[in-house]
C-alpha cells in the first residue's frame, strides 16, 4: 500500500530533463508536414512572390523573389546576379533552373541559418527543378559557439576577407556584418559555392554522388567558387558595385526595400 504523501516521481532522476519530456511541448522546431500528399520542405514554401524572367545570353532564367519583413534584405539584386551569370560558361549558366530569394521565418533564421542552398529537386506551384536559393538576411550580429574546429576556422576567414568583423565573445565567436560584406559573402561566395554544388552534381552518377561525404561535396564547391571568383576577377568582370535600378524594380514589379536598407 502507497503510504500517503509519497510522490514516486521524486524518485525519478529524469524529473524535469529532455528524457522525461520536459519541454517537449515547447521545444523550437520547424514545422513539417509529414501527412497526407504535401511533400514539401520548409524552404520550399514561400507565403507570396514575384516572378521575374531574365534573359542571360540564349537563356531565360526565372527569379522567384520574396518579399522581406522589415530591417531584412537580400544582399544582392536580381540585376547583380543577371551580371554575375553573364561571365559564367555554358555549364555553369546550365547546371539549374531558377533562382528563389525568399525570406526565413524567425525559427528557421535561428534553428537553421544559411546564406544559401542549392536544391537538385525544387517544388513551387507548375515549376520544378534544381534551383539555387538565396535567403534574406539582417545586421544582428551572428554567434557561434562550440569549438573552432578546421573547417569552421577556414570558414572564419573567408568571412574575415568578405569584409565582416570577427569578434572573439564570452560564449565563442561574434561575427558583425555590413551591407556591403553580405553582398560580399552571397554574390562573390555563396551563389558560386551552389553552382559548384550542382556541377558537381550534374557531373556525378546517383552512386557516385551518394557516397561522397558531406566535406568532400563541401570542398569541391569551396574550390570551385574561389576558382571562378578568382578567373572572373582576372578578366575584371568582379567585382563590380551593386545594381540598384529603379525602373529595373519598378518594370519586373519589386521594390526597392527588398534589396536595400533606408
Amino acid at each position: 500500500m502507497m503510504r500517503p504523501g509519497w510522490n514516486p516521481a521524486r524518485r525519478n532522476r529524469h524529473v524535469g530533463t529532455k528524457a522525461h519530456g520536459h519541454g517537449a511541448n515547447n521545444r523550437l522546431t520547424i514545422p513539417e508536414s509529414w501527412y497526407g500528399l504535401e511533400l514539401q520542405c520548409y524552404f520550399e514554401k514561400l507565403s507570396s512572390y514575384v516572378v521575374v524572367t531574365k534573359s542571360i545570353g540564349e537563356r531565360e532564367l526565372k527569379f522567384f523573389v520574396e518579399p522581406t519583413r522589415p530591417d531584412w534584405f537580400y544582399p544582392c539584386t536580381v540585376d547583380d546576379i543577371c551580371v554575375v551569370l553573364s561571365h559564367c560558361d555554358f555549364d555553369a549558366l546550365n547546371s539549374f533552373d531558377f533562382v528563389v530569394m525568399r525570406q526565413p521565418t524567425r525559427k528557421q533564421h535561428i534553428l537553421c541559418p544559411v546564406w544559401g542552398r542549392a536544391i537538385f529537386s525544387f517544388d513551387i506551384d507548375k515549376f520544378r527543378g534544381a534551383a539555387i536559393v538565396i535567403e534574406a538576411q539582417n545586421l544582428m550580429p551572428i554567434e557561434w559557439g562550440g569549438p573552432i574546429v578546421p573547417e569552421r576556422a577556414r570558414e572564419l576567414e573567408r568571412l574575415r576577407k568578405d569584409g565582416h568583423e570577427i569578434r572573439n565573445i564570452r560564449r565563442g565567436i561574434q561575427i558583425r556584418t555590413t551591407p556591403n560584406s553580405l553582398r560580399n559573402t552571397v554574390l562573390y561566395r555563396t551563389f558560386l559555392h551552389e553552382i559548384g554544388h550542382h556541377i558537381d552534381y550534374n557531373q556525378s552518377s546517383d552512386d557516385e554522388w551518394y557516397v561522397k561525404t558531406k566535406s568532400m561535396k563541401e570542398d569541391y564547391a569551396h574550390r570551385y567558387a574561389s576558382e571562378l571568383y578568382g578567373l572572373l576577377s582576372k578578366q575584371g568582370a568582379l567585382p563590380f558595385g551593386p545594381i540598384v535600378d529603379d525602373r529595373s524594380f519598378l518594370a519586373d514589379g519589386l521594390k526597392r526595400e527588398w534589396f536595400c536598407l533606408p
